[in-house]
């Protein structure tokens, strides 16, 4: 368990110096005028957003491929660890019920409903809240779609798991990636205001995965790439909504209308 600290800091900092939001632009200073001038690709939003994500597959992906290091990580991060079967049981008894204080089901969500809830306080969140709500639908979807075909396609078992059955897939993991779709997503709504906004939304994600792991639901392959998921989906989905927005002139606005009256589209051009 030594090792968890140092995973937390570096996964935590690395995404949050990583992940802007902004375009970056460059001066290109060969040219007439000194004006300013898209980069090369990999100098991106684009490249810059994808980097931490693939990061954390490669990760996953390369301790799949070393033999043996899979069941060994298993073996010093996950509680009460049975070499023998590969299975163990961290639930506590309370009061004669079954209790998983590790509480990942929930705090998946956190990072998204804090969103919200900052919003609701007066912080301003960098899109309207029918668009950052449009937008966190998407991400959850495709996140969601990703992660159910991937369990389709690796049929990897989950530690101390015989059965073939699609509950018993664990390439990657949901509960990561769904924890990492809304930490991405209140960074960027509201990191701008402090990074430690953002650091708060991942330290729960990477929380999650964690409980994951010590829960012996999942492997650590299983986490980074549900992770790196979580995060390029979210990103994927701002760029997309970025791209369709600037093939509207800002002086239309569509808002869509749904209540128990009425369902439809509201347009309003402005002269």
């Amino acid at each position: 368990m030594k090792i968890l600290p140092i995973i937390i800091l570096v996964l935590l900092f690395s995404i949050r110096s990583v992940a802007q939001t902004d375009t970056l632009k460059v001066i290109d200073s060969t040219s007439t005028g000194n004006h300013e001038s898209y980069g090369k690709w990999y100098q991106s939003r684009y490249a810059r957003e994808s980097v931490v994500p693939l990061s954390l597959a490669l990760g996953g992906a390369a301790i799949i491929s070393i033999p043996g290091l899979k069941v060994s990580l298993q073996n010093k991060l996950s509680w009460n660890w049975n070499p023998a079967d590969q299975s163990h049981n961290i639930n506590l008894s309370l009061n004669g019920l079954q209790h998983d204080f590790l509480l990942e089901d929930e705090i998946r969500y956190a990072p998204s409903v804090v969103a919200y809830a900052l919003s609701f306080c007066g912080l301003k969140s960098t899109h309207k809240f029918i668009d950052k709500s449009v937008i966190l639908a998407f991400s959850y979807i495709a996140s969601d779609f990703v992660v159910n075909n991937g369990k389709k396609l690796t049929k990897s078992l989950r530690p101390g798991r015989t059965s073939s059955s699609t509950d018993s897939y664990s390439l990657p993991s949901q509960h990561t990636a769904m924890a990492f779709v809304a930490a991405t997503f209140l960074d960027h709504e509201l990191g701008y205001i402090s990074p430690w906004i953002s650091v708060g939304g991942y330290a729960a994600a990477s929380w999650v995965g964690i409980a994951r792991i010590a829960n012996n639901d999942h492997w650590t392959s299983d986490v980074l790439i549900g992770a790196g998921v979580g995060i390029l989906m979210t990103n994927a989905t701002y760029w997309a909504y970025d791209g369709v927005m600037k093939l509207f002139p800002e002086n239309i606005t569509m808002t869509p209308i749904l209540n128990l009256q009425q369902t439809g589209m509201y347009f309003c051009y402005k002269f």
